[in-house]
């Protein structure tokens, strides 16, 4: 079925008058890694496109070919020349940052879905959802494969990314026998292993660990359902001079606590919303029906919701306030 929908999504693209490559809002490694190796398939192909988030990038993915031609100018959504979107890594339109969008559109452009969320809504015209995948990279990985499309180091070097940011770096429950398979598939191809690496796990500054050290002093104990939980205002990472989307790691770092089902880490963003992110290690509990509680989703070990209010703090710890 895969493949099947691959080669199909290929034959749209080869017909497509312009294609829009879209991580969502607030993206991660592997979103980014997703829509840059995409961009280098329309490349290719000579398919013209353009990538948009509305969003900053993330400074330690400055590295990835294409990144910079990344743009945040809302009238390519509604731009009549695109035809087609393609949205990486989003479990739904509202995460996605379209749905407000494609609601007021008389005539709406065609949608890929590329994902590998259980939790994936299948919102496109063309789906490509693969709980079982890694990373999105990993499926526009088995995508590059169905469609014979020749990889070189910089499409490597993207899809490589994104399975090294998801995975961790291959130490949490999304690294499989298949992503380690496609990591040395990638290396022998000419991904930069040593580069991503130093960008993406070797380069934090002094600034964000000094925020890191603010939400581990903040950590308390949730003994009504077992978990742990800390926090972070937006007050927080703008006295460091941080961006919203510099404030990563946090949640995975978590993982290694020994007390609690599961860890959450809650933080307001610039736009008047919560971000909760979910992390487990533990086979009895699923975090992604927790965050659906929250109208989010995500994977069983690893799951995230947004919803509009700020954080209070109360003598047993923090509320989220409308």
């Amino acid at each position: 079925m895969i493949d099947e929908n691959a080669q199909s999504i290929a034959q749209h693209l080869k017909q497509a008058r312009f294609v829009l490559l879209i991580p969502g809002t607030n993206p991660d490694g592997d979103s980014v890694s997703s829509v840059c190796a995409l961009r280098l398939y329309c490349e290719a192909a000579h398919i013209p496109a353009a990538l948009f988030c509305p969003t900053p990038i993330s400074q330690n993915l400055a590295f990835l070919p294409g990144v910079h031609e990344i743009q945040n100018d809302n009238t390519l959504l509604t731009n009549p020349a695109v035809d087609t979107i393609i949205v990486c890594d989003a479990g739904d339109l509202r995460y996605a940052g379209l749905a407000d969008t494609l609601a007021t559109m008389t005539k709406r452009p065609t949608i890929i879905n590329i994902d590998h969320h259980a939790s994936n809504e299948h919102f496109g015209d063309f789906n490509l959802v693969n709980p079982s995948a890694a990373a999105t990279t990993e499926v526009i990985y088995g995508f590059f494969k169905a469609v014979n499309f020749p990889l070189t180091e910089d499409s490597a070097t993207c899809l490589l990314t994104g399975l090294m940011t998801d995975t961790e770096h291959f130490s949490n429950a999304a690294t499989t026998a298949s992503a380690m398979d496609m990591a040395s598939d990638l290396i022998t191809r000419g991904a930069r292993l040593h580069t991503i690496r130093e960008h993406t796990q070797n380069n934090k500054p002094v600034a964000l660990l000094k925020l890191w050290g603010i939400a581990l002093a903040r950590l308390y104990y949730q003994p009504r359902h077992d978990s742990v939980v800390t926090y972070l205002f937006q007050k927080d990472y703008e006295h460091y001079g941080l961006a919203e989307n510099e404030v990563n790691g946090i949640s995975n770092f978590l993982n290694n606590l020994g007390e609690g089902k599961y860890t959450l880490f809650l933080k307001e963003t610039t736009d008047g919303q919560i971000k909760g992110s979910l992390r487990t290690t533990r086979d009895d509990v699923d975090v992604a029906e927790l965050a659906k509680q929250f109208g989010g989703g995500g994977h069983k070990k690893a799951a995230g919701f947004m919803i509009p209010g700020r954080l209070e703090e109360t003598a047993r710890g923090v509320r989220m306030a409308p």
